[in-house]
């Protein structure tokens, strides 16, 4: 997901000090790696993206994994979801 300039992968390291360096500006404690991987899981799925697209981008081999690890619903997908029946239904 993330490479340098000449396209190779990038330092693990270096991606760590650029995240908590970003993170500091940001005065945001606690953020890692794995914040990014569950922000972009987290914002897939809100954005409707398929479960199954999006256990195949973090690499799980069930759809049950994302679900149960990053399925939580936010108000505004149920929301959507209520409001969305509700018009197929002429309500």
């Amino acid at each position: 997901m993330f490479t340098t300039k000449l396209g190779g992968p990038v330092e693990p390291r270096h991606l760590l000090a650029a995240i908590e360096t970003a993170a500091d500006k940001a005065g945001i404690a606690g953020v890692t790696v794995h914040t990014l991987r569950h922000s972009a899981a987290v914002g897939w799925l809100d954005a409707g993206v398929h479960v199954k697209a999006v256990a195949d981008l973090l690499g799980h081999s069930s759809i049950a994994i994302t679900g149960d690890v990053y399925g939580h619903t936010s108000v505004d997908t149920a929301r959507a979801a209520i409001y969305g029946r509700a018009g197929r239904l002429g309500l």
